[in-house]
């Protein structure tokens, strides 16, 4: 099983799609695959300890060094990995895969991602290359009143980003739309593989209105035509909503 997940995994699936494929529920494949990740952890790190070898009694001016007793507990030393910095101290990355999109204008969106070491070298031994050899690219997708995890999409575009690149302007954009921004590499068979993927974003309106774009959706689930709000995939899961029908 934990297999397949790796597999589906790094072919880009979320964990609810990889759920589906292996016909399990979310929980054990998500458990399963912390439990994965934890491990390549843990086993990085304990090829990094080393512990102090014990020195035998000796004498120098007048002065004795004891050695370790026979049953005394000698901690191991881990070693951490020293984060870059730049000139003010600062860390100019923490290990970590992250990407945050901020919305900075109607048709404008900054987009900032990090990808750990771990996942670099997890790509380079998926795919037998170099990390540098990739072609990296960022998809751009609208997700207005859609629900990506089902792969329902109005449009989508990708472009090629430049090497040594980790923040971004997305722009020209539609005001008054969500998208979602995706940073991936290329697959030797020319395919996107997205590897990082934020959180829905909605750019403001340029212009005031009288009926927004969620007008009719909104009307439709206060007179009960709907259960569910087709709009509750571009909002947080404590939404005041659910407390005004």
């Amino acid at each position: 099983m934990l297999e397949k997940i790796i597999k589906l995994k790094e072919q880009g699936l979320t964990i609810k799609q990889i759920a589906e494929k292996i016909e399990s529920t979310e929980g054990k494949v998500k458990y399963a695959w912390s439990k994965y990740r934890k491990s390549l952890t843990e086993n990085k790190a304990a090829s990094t300890e080393t512990t102090p070898v014990a020195k035998p009694k000796k004498k120098k001016a007048g002065v004795t060094v004891s050695a370790p007793k026979q049953n005394e507990i000698v901690p191991a030393l881990t070693a951490v990995p020293s984060l870059e910095r730049d000139a003010f101290g600062m860390a100019t990355h923490y290990e970590d895969d992250i990407i945050h999109a901020i919305v900075q204008s109607p048709t404008a969106v900054y987009v900032y991602w990090e990808l750990s070491e771990l996942s670099r070298k997890m790509l380079e031994t998926h795919y037998h290359a170099s990390f540098d050899s990739f072609r990296k690219e960022m998809r751009i997708i609208d997700v207005t009143l859609r629900d990506y995890e089902k792969g329902e999409v109005n449009r989508s575009y990708q472009f090629e980003l430049p090497e040594m690149t980790n923040t971004w302007f997305v722009r020209p954009l539609m005001p008054n739309t969500t998208y979602i921004i995706e940073w991936g590499i290329q697959t030797i068979d020319g395919d996107f593989l997205p590897v990082l993927r934020s959180k829905p974003v909605e750019t403001p309106r340029d212009e005031p209105v009288v009926d927004g774009r969620f007008s009719e959706v909104v009307a439709r689930w206060q007179y009960g035509e709907v259960e569910q709000p087709e709009w509750v995939e571009v909002l947080r899961p404590y939404s005041y909503f659910d407390r005004i029908r």
